[in-house]
């Protein structure tokens, strides 16, 4: 069963995106936010964590990008 409210999405979409950033070279997160290249850097890790995302949402919820807004977020903010 997919989920289909957008507000457990976008905590699901929190919290993979969190789950990504935890899993990510330090050192190499820290270089690329400073560079402004993250999304670029980890585009990799994005689209394997979308795809986890997109399983578990409706297709509706899977064209609003919530866990894009959600992981850019996280990429591009600094400490």
């Amino acid at each position: 069963m997919s989920i289909e409210n957008e507000d457990e999405a976008a905590k699901l979409a929190d919290e993979l995106a969190r789950e990504m950033v935890a899993s990510l070279d330090a050192d190499m997160l820290s270089e690329a936010k400073a560079m402004g290249m993250a999304t670029s850097v980890f585009a990799p890790q994005l689209e394997t964590y979308r795809a986890r995302f997109n399983e578990r949402v409706s297709a509706e919820i899977a064209e609003k990008d919530l866990f894009g807004v959600a992981a850019s977020r996280l990429l591009i903010e600094t400490e």
